[in-house]
């Protein structure tokens, strides 16, 4: 059922049976949107719809930087070359802005790619470009990587993530606090107060992030489909904490890759076979 905290072998049992029943094949990599244990996630909802064998690989908290080893990548590609998917779903990106510094363990990445607040500045001011285009630029490569590794065996399906919210709400699961919060603290660092310029900035960083994916898509038409998912969550309503959506969240951002599966799709795999 949807938000089960599935083990590695009880999901190699579900594709291994969603195969025999002649399911669709899916292979996904990803954080945790793909797998958030307190509720049903992306990929929960997307099997729950009975459509698809889904061989699941990913991880909650996973960043590009790790997913794009070569380690990792040999792994996927092995696994893409025996099981032939006609997609991979990838969600990654997300997790790279926010992890430790050493000179601010309360604080993560995020902190450094924020200036100081002025209130003559825009948002967009207040996102120092040096670093915020050198995390881009590492982030763009290991996607780069990705492509590299994974390309020939399928299509890549990606996304960049709706626009984040600095509620300063961790994650909990059980009633126990697990993580978190991971922009609010950077902000009020900064002396970023203000929720309605907070959002201003966020949007900055998710908009930045969706154009190096459009671009990719762009530069790789027949092997990424970018799902824009900006706008599709209800700011008020749709997210938990910082950076996961509810449940009902989870399921308005399935819905959008439901749809890009079973109506772009098809458009990518008739280019890569040269059909017209």
């Amino acid at each position: 059922m949807p938000g089960e905290p599935w083990e590695p072998e009880e999901r190699r049992k579900r594709y291994g049976s969603a195969k025999r029943d002649g399911l669709r094949r899916l292979m996904t990599e990803g954080d945790s949107w793909f797998d958030y244990p307190p509720h049903a996630n992306v990929i929960d909802w997307l099997e729950s719809e009975g459509q698809w064998a889904i061989n699941r690989l990913e991880k909650s908290a996973d960043t590009v930087a790790n997913m794009t080893t070569d380690a990792n990548l040999a792994l996927l590609a092995a696994v893409a070359k025996r099981e032939k998917p006609e997609c991979i779903l990838f969600s990654g990106g997300g997790n790279d802005m926010f992890t430790a510094i050493p000179e601010a363990p309360d604080l993560r990445w995020i902190y450094r790619a924020l200036r100081d607040y002025d209130p003559s500045r825009s948002a967009a001011e207040h996102v120092n470009a040096i670093i915020w285009d050198e995390k881009k630029t590492d982030i763009r490569r290991g996607y780069v990587r990705l492509i590299g590794a994974l390309g020939e065996y399928a299509p890549i399906m990606v996304h960049g993530y709706d626009y984040l919210c600095a509620t300063g709400v961790k994650v909990r699961y059980d009633g126990f606090r697990l993580g978190g919060p991971w922009i609010l603290p950077s902000m009020k660092k900064r002396g970023i107060d203000d929720p309605a310029f907070q959002r201003e900035v966020m949007r900055v960083f998710i908009d930045e992030f969706n154009i190096v994916l459009d671009a990719l898509a762009r530069s790789y038409p027949t092997v990424v489909l970018h799902v824009d998912l900006r706008g599709t969550l209800d700011p008020a309503r749709d997210w938990l904490n910082e950076i996961h959506p509810t449940e009902d969240g989870f399921r308005r951002i399935e819905q959008k890759i439901s749809d890009a599966l079973l109506n772009r799709l098809p458009a990518v795999v008739q280019a890569r076979r040269g059909i017209t």
